[in-house]
């Protein structure tokens, strides 16, 4: 149950090397979807289970809804995933009627050139277990289970977070997002995500803007109400996007505004619907 240096070594390698690279170095025009970095993101995340997951584990599940998150139960549960939640977050039709002012308008103007369906089948139809050895078939097993329940929560959730935070698709802004993640799901290694991908954006833009960025983030993320991870990612599509907001005391990243005026070339700010007069964000960019 050691961690696999060689395996961590890759991965890391791949995240501050080749992730993010187009061929005329905008920010991710070579993996929008994600199915490069995730197969690299999760092999980190797995090497470095212990003692992260039981951590995680042993925080969440103080709640009814981090417990269905952790054992796969009721809207986590796989079968009602695949039958309920992708369907949803895939029906393009439904969200596009949604009003602007919306977190589902705000999510569909993200997702609409790619969707989550094939992340999710790349992610978990084909999911790697472990080579159990005789003495950690029993753990293993049982660790897998809830490492795959949590990862598909977080996978199917992350999109909503853009949205919600308002950190973009680019590179900076997906370090952000891992940053987050970390704080409000209790789990450690997304914080190692969102330092790399600050160091390579930081050595990128040669600015120490992605670094100011990245502390803002740090300090600010520690007040969001942590319950917010805790919920199915379709529970709030009809709901007021501001409201969403500060009921979970979700800040305005205005570094991270300055960061977007300052280094426009880095940022896409896909995560705002056109159609949406966001007042607080626009009070900070322009």
């Amino acid at each position: 149950m050691a961690w696999n240096l060689v395996k961590m070594y890759q991965s890391t390698k791949h995240l501050l090397t080749t992730y993010g690279e187009g061929n005329d170095l905008e920010p991710m025009v070579d993996d929008l979807t994600g199915e490069s970095r995730i197969d690299h993101v999760v092999s980190l995340y797995r090497e470095m289970n212990i003692p992260f997951g039981p951590m995680m584990m042993i925080k969440n599940r103080v709640s009814e809804n981090g417990r269905n998150i952790i054992w796969g139960r009721k809207w986590n549960d796989r079968e009602y995933v695949e039958k309920k939640v992708i369907p949803t977050l895939m029906n393009y039709e439904y969200l596009k009627s949604l009003p602007a002012n919306t977190v589902g308008a705000h999510y569909y103007h993200l997702i609409k050139d790619y969707g989550i369906e094939k992340l999710y089948n790349q992610r978990f139809k084909k999911e790697e277990r472990r080579e159990n050895s005789k003495f950690d078939n029993i753990y293993n097993s049982f660790s897998d289970d809830i490492r795959e329940n949590a990862s598909r929560h977080l996978l199917l959730s992350h999109d909503i977070w853009h949205v919600l935070f308002r950190y973009d698709t680019t590179p900076m802004g997906e370090a952000m997002i891992q940053t987050i993640t970390a704080r409000i799901f209790n789990f450690f290694p997304p914080h190692l995500t969102g330092f790399f991908g600050t160091w390579k954006m930081a050595r990128k833009t040669k600015s120490k803007l992605p670094w100011k960025v990245w502390r803002e983030c740090l300090k600010l993320s520690k007040g969001v109400n942590k319950e917010l991870a805790l919920f199915s990612p379709i529970e709030f599509l009809e709901q007021d996007i501001q409201e969403v907001r500060d009921r979970f005391n979700i800040f305005t990243p205005k570094v991270y505004a300055e960061y977007v005026k300052t280094l426009p070339k880095f940022a896409r700010m896909d995560t705002i619907h056109p159609n949406y007069d966001d007042k607080l964000w626009n009070a900070e960019v322009i």
